[in-house]
């Protein structure tokens, strides 16, 4: 499990179009399942793909246009098993 890494942008434009709480959610997510220990969860900067923001990775696989609406889902379906 250690492998799991989930990255979220916090550039300028993903961070003021949802980025700011989908981080909080998915910290959130990850304390709630008991993951925050052995996921690594971070911020990067601008991923240069403003326009498909906000962007979360997890792993090799990219979720653009996340809203916090769409993150529990989004976690639900790749974590959700681990």
């Amino acid at each position: 499990m250690n492998d799991i890494k989930i990255w979220i942008c916090m550039g300028s434009s993903c961070y003021a179009r949802g980025n700011a709480r989908n981080a909080e959610l998915v910290q959130s997510w990850l304390k709630q399942k008991g993951l925050d220990a052995t996921v690594e969860f971070a911020g990067t900067l601008c991923e240069g793909r403003c326009k498909e923001g906000p962007i979360l990775k997890i792993g090799e696989r990219l979720f653009t246009g996340v809203s916090p609406a769409s993150v529990g889902e989004i976690l639900e379906h790749v974590l959700g098993g681990k």
